[in-house]
């Protein structure tokens, strides 16, 4: 190798060796710079506010030291807030410390790592690094020793209620650790001051799985029904935690509702406001009352929704009917609600109770709808007591009249029976009519016809017309009431001798209401005269009889129709 070439590397390492002892030499006299960046607490909800502290020390005296560099933009808002200068002594020399306190006001929510911050001292550049900070919703917390999470949520089943129409309110508190304290959540709901509030019993607490974790559930129901129309705002619930650390607070967010007006497409004129599903029933408290006197009719409104809104059914126009009331029975609940009726029927007969109609909006099809009742039928009786007392008020005199002219019949027709067996003809025979004996209807082959009870009853009718006198109605209403009773009987097996039972046996043997409310009607005037005083025409008796063979013949149609 040329000597040359030696001169160069020896000069060369030369110049390397004083460059690195020179280099030690600075380092041995520059002073040792310590910074730090912390953040507390390291996990806030979104309206809180976290505290950085930065600072800068070393172990000589510190001067031209330059505010520290960042930016956490767009997760945090950095305000300043104020500096520190602390001096002290450090190897009989005076040092410095600098420290700079910031408030981060988060804009947004999740999990952030905060970038580098840098110093500039004497033209040297230091870095330290803040970590990482947890934000979450004022809904939402977790504690960063248990690592628990606790949250609160507030919902409603629609947002686009109707109004007066009810909504339910649900206000959830979910956490997956109990608190570390013996007092209990506090929650605190909105007043809602612009609904009528009904509170639900507590649902007890259970489980829920949300992605991967178990939370415990607490519920707290209202039902709300909205008293104004348009928006209306619900606001936030809040739920105060106590931690041994202080106590914190939860809220969840406002809900905005459109409160809807009843649509007017559709409404019945008999709407009278009854928001939710009903359905309505009728009852007398019993089948028959005499006339003048009261009886109760209980009509039930049942079903879900603002029974708040359920008012009164209207009764239909009831002729010979006195209507008082209606009073609210006390038998109300949140879903049934009932109202007594008091009748009073004026006039004698069989009276029919129309179906009761009863109309409301139904919230959840958003539509009107009608329900009513069954029609009731209801017997009216004469008051037997009212025609005594009329008797002998008006025509007790009468009784002796009545009297001799009964005991003159009764001496007619024995002389009558007396004349006949002593071979006398009638010399009126060609002037009155009458109707066959059974042993005139004997055929020429010598046979008797089996008698039943229709021929019976047949028989019976064609004759009571011409045995009774005009003017006494009540031998033959009498007559005619145990006609129609017999033929019933033979036909029907009638068991009692009375309204109720005719028309039971009638309705069991499947005949027609046509036929059961005429018999029902005849049987009915029939005991009417057989109490009250009350003249009854010729015409008008041929009328029942008509009446009575035209319903008997009913029967038998439909008797032979069955047989077939």
């Amino acid at each position: 190798m040329p000597v040359a070439t030696w001169c160069v590397l020896l000069f060369t390492i030369f110049h390397l060796f004083v460059s690195a002892q020179a280099r030690r030499e600075v380092q041995t006299t520059s002073p040792v710079v310590n910074v730090a960046a912390v953040v507390k607490p390291r996990h806030i909800q979104f309206g809180e506010k976290a505290r950085l502290e930065l600072t800068i020390s070393g172990d000589t005296f510190i001067k031209h030291i330059k505010a520290p560099k960042f930016n956490f933009l767009p997760a945090f808002l950095a305000v300043p807030l104020h500096s520190d200068t602390v001096p002290r002594l450090k190897s009989d020399q005076i040092a410095v410390s600098m420290a700079w306190v910031y408030e981060l006001i988060p804009q947004a929510i999740g999990d952030f790592s905060l970038s580098d911050i840098q110093f500039d001292y004497q033209g040297s550049f230091y870095f330290a690094n803040p970590g990482s900070i947890r934000v979450s919703g004022t809904d939402t917390y977790q504690d960063a020793l248990t690592g628990g999470i606790h949250q609160v949520e507030a919902e409603v089943n629609t947002t686009s209620p109707y109004l007066n129409a009810p909504l339910t309110y649900t206000f959830s508190y979910r956490y997956t650790t109990i608190l570390p304290t013996r007092q209990s959540p506090i929650p605190r709901l909105p007043a809602f001051p612009d609904f009528i509030v009904e509170e639900l019993p507590t649902v007890p607490p259970y489980t829920q799985h949300i992605q991967g974790k178990t939370f415990w559930v607490e519920e707290h129901v209202r039902k709300l029904y909205p008293q104004k129309n348009g928006r209306l705002v619900l606001d936030p619930a809040a739920l105060d935690l106590p931690f041994p650390q202080g106590r914190k607070t939860l809220k969840t967010a406002p809900l905005t509702l459109t409160v809807q007006p009843l649509p007017e497409i559709g409404k019945p004129p008999q709407f009278s406001g009854a928001i939710g599903e009903y359905q309505i029933s009728a009852q007398l408290e019993r089948s028959w009352v005499q006339v003048g006197s009261a009886l109760t009719l209980i009509v039930r409104v049942s079903g879900r929704g603002n029974m708040r809104t359920v008012t009164p059914p209207t009764l239909p126009a009831l002729t010979g009917v006195i209507v008082n009331g209606p009073n609210i029975t006390s038998d109300a609940t949140p879903t049934h609600q009932a109202y007594a009726y008091t009748l009073t029927p004026a006039l004698t007969g069989t009276l029919r109770i129309p179906s009761i109609s009863y109309a409301y909006f139904d919230p959840s099809r958003a539509v009107y709808a009608t329900t009513q009742t069954d029609p009731i039928p209801l017997s009216v009786r004469p008051n037997p007591n009212d025609a005594v007392d009329l008797e002998t008020e008006d025509t007790s005199w009468k009784f002796w009249v009545v009297l001799a002219l009964a005991i003159l019949l009764v001496g007619v027709l024995i002389a009558g029976f007396i004349w006949y067996r002593t071979g006398f003809a009638n010399p009126f025979a060609s002037i009155v009519p009458r109707a066959a004996t059974r042993a005139e209807r004997v055929p020429d082959n010598g046979e008797m016809p089996p008698e039943t009870p229709v021929t019976q009853a047949h028989t019976a009718l064609a004759e009571l017309g011409h045995n009774v006198p005009p003017n006494e109605a009540t031998p033959f209403a009498n007559a005619l009431a145990q006609i129609l009773y017999q033929y019933l009987v033979g036909t029907l097996a009638l068991s009692q001798r009375n309204i109720d039972a005719a028309r039971e046996v009638c309705l069991q043997a499947e005949v027609s209401e046509h036929t059961r409310e005429e018999l029902v009607d005849i049987l009915t005037k029939c005991d009417y005269h057989r109490f009250a005083p009350v003249p009854l025409s010729t015409d008008e008796r041929k009328k029942l009889i008509a009446r009575a063979e035209a319903a008997i013949n009913d029967i038998e149609n439909l008797q032979h129709t069955e047989n077939k």
